[in-house]
């Protein structure tokens, strides 16, 4: 990476021709799909689990539920990885890390509210909002909105 190109992240402007409403619309979407494809795989490892202990008397444990989350969080990086690449969104390294830190309290707070698909809204909120963080015109709106849903997520896990 040259130096003007360097300086093109730190100088980042608002993308014009509607680039900003396609590249958060496509991280919306990406964070949605990405968080129901993660509770679905934990939520299949843990029937299997049970499924297969099920007549075990004493202590029973499948290698799939220890599995499950390293592998959703691994599958999540690398798809947020290439598809925030090509949306053209970047520095990708200081969007796709704080969604994977963060999102995850924001659909454990939503799951024990309602259903995996509000789960799935609050992954695909959060995404659109460490997005938003980006470029300088909407970064007090992204961190605005990503502040609210972590904090109601504490709120909702904590109280």
């Amino acid at each position: 990476m040259d130096a003007t190109s360097a300086q093109g992240y730190v100088n980042s402007k608002l993308p014009s021709g509607g680039g900003l409403a396609v590249r958060v619309a496509g991280a919306a979407a990406t964070g949605g799909a990405l968080t129901y494809m993660s509770l679905h795989l934990v939520d299949r490892a843990d029937r299997y689990d049970s499924r297969t202990c099920a007549e075990a008397s004493g202590f029973c444990m499948t290698v799939w539920p220890v599995l499950s989350v390293p592998a959703s969080l691994a599958i999540a990086f690398v798809v947020l990885a290439l598809v925030y690449r090509l949306l053209g969104i970047g520095p990708w390294t200081s969007v796709v890390p704080p969604t994977l830190l963060l999102a995850p309290l924001a659909v454990l707070a939503s799951q024990r509210v309602a259903a995996s698909w509000l789960a799935a809204v609050a992954g695909a909120v959060m995404a659109a909002a460490l997005v938003l963080t980006l470029w300088h015109p909407c970064r007090t709106l992204g961190q605005l909105v990503a502040a609210v849903v972590f904090v109601a997520s504490l709120a909702v896990l904590f109280l």
